[in-house]
């Protein structure tokens, strides 16, 4: 017996196709099982020493955090990075820090590939004609960045932006430059709302009533920027205002032996609404379309923050 009846099932390897069981959407089968709602768990406990916290709330499916972690050990098992293990085989099962993306009992002499939703186990490479760009995949820095060079291609100054990329002249003259605005932005999407609609929705308002961005504590520091101060947020091309949240969420990176600061900027507020009024975050945002698919460069640019 998998579970008794009525029970909720701890995840979707013990649903059936026999109509003993049923689930909404498989994916989502084990975020709330006899043990409560393993999506509001907040023990931010990493015992790997890896940023492996799978008790803080949960990830579909299984509550595993990296996809195909089956690829971190080499054929025989051993991981291939001593310092990061994230899946090896212990001789009965994998195990590790995080949920296996495999049967866990799959002897590496199996030949279970980690890709396991391909028929062969490993990567497939698509490289379609009518590309732009390609045929393989290269790291481009955007066309705003912090960094002087590609990190990975620092001898090639053609190869610091995508060649490919579709951004007029007009727009390409008016970015900015990491004297000016030495901050990394992203923008992103908070649970609480969806895009700019459910500004004008009375709960979502209430839960998140008023813009903010969201800024680390060194960079906090560094500015004299105190939680709930407002702050002006200026690009090249604009500026908008919002109440500052410092967070550990946001640490300082080092990339390239240069520290950088990302300033998070949450993109559901504007003009009109149930909401406290607010900036619309495309105010900042540079105008640089993919070279294949034309998506908007909003993920990645520069800016400065400042007081109000």
């Amino acid at each position: 017996m998998l579970a008794k009846a009525g029970e909720q099932l701890s995840g979707f390897g013990l649903l059936r196709d026999d109509g003993s069981t049923a689930s909404g959407c498989w994916i989502y089968a084990g975020a709330w099982t006899q043990a409560g709602n393993q999506m509001a768990r907040r023990d931010n406990a990493d015992p790997w020493g890896i940023g492996q916290t799978l008790n803080w709330a949960w990830a579909w499916p299984a509550n595993r955090r990296i996809l195909y972690n089956r690829a971190a050990s080499d054929p025989s098992g051993k991981p291939w990075n001593p310092r990061r293990k994230l899946v090896q085989w212990n001789g009965k099962a994998w195990s590790g820090a995080d949920v296996p993306d495999m049967r866990p009992d799959a002897a590496p002499d199996e030949n279970v590939g980690p890709f396991i939703m391909t028929a062969e186990g490993v990567a497939r490479l698509f490289a379609p004609t009518g590309l732009a760009e390609g045929p393989l995949p290269e790291h481009y820095e955007p066309f705003e960045s912090p960094l002087p060079a590609n990190p990975l291609n620092p001898k090639n100054d053609k190869a610091r932006n995508n060649p490919a990329a579709r951004v007029f002249k007009g727009d390409l003259e008016s970015m900015g430059t990491p004297d000016k605005f030495p901050y990394v932005a992203t923008s992103y999407r908070l649970t609480e709302h969806f895009h700019y609609w459910t500004k004008n929705v009375l709960t979502s308002a209430i839960v998140q009533p008023q813009q903010f961005v969201e800024i680390g504590e060194e960079l906090a520091r560094d500015k004299g920027i105190a939680n709930g101060d407002m702050v002006k947020v200026s690009s090249n091309r604009g500026f908008i205002r919002a109440v500052a949240l410092v967070t550990k969420r946001i640490p300082m990176l080092e990339c390239d032996g240069k520290k950088i600061h990302t300033v998070g900027l949450p993109n559901h507020w504007g003009f009109v609404g149930l909401t406290k009024p607010g900036f619309l975050v495309n105010t900042l945002t540079p105008f640089v379309g993919d070279a294949n698919t034309q998506t908007p460069e909003y993920k990645s640019f520069t800016v400065n923050i400042e007081k109000a």
